[in-house]
């Protein structure tokens, strides 16, 4: 055999190595994200039970918010305020956790 095949023989298998080292690399990287996606979807789910749940109570929630007013107005307004702005601020997350979770889905089954 000539010093030049076993040359190309020996990067042959170098290259085969490396490659089993990065396909296994990229193994652990998905097993990671894969096992923090589990976790963002129980996140939802329960921030979508607590929706519910809101959405179930929402006249006693409504009768004991007017009954905060009456009693407190300032606190009242003052909570009003943070509930709006929690209000808001779940909104936008939701939108950008589904946007990253439907990216993440696309890339990682495709």
């Amino acid at each position: 055999m000539s010093p030049e095949s076993v040359d190309l023989l020996l990067r042959k298998q170098r290259l085969q190595l490396q490659a089993a080292q990065q396909r296994q690399a990229y193994i652990g990287m998905l097993q990671d994200v894969e096992a923090g996606l589990a976790k963002l979807e129980s996140l939802q789910a329960i921030a979508q039970g607590l929706g519910k749940s809101l959405r179930r109570h929402a006249r006693g929630l409504s009768v004991a918010g007017l009954l905060l007013f009456l009693w407190r107005p300032r606190g009242a307004l003052r909570w009003l305020r943070r509930g709006w702005l929690v209000y808001w601020g779940g909104k936008r997350l939701r939108t950008a956790l589904n946007a990253v979770l439907l990216a993440a889905r696309g890339a990682f089954s495709g």
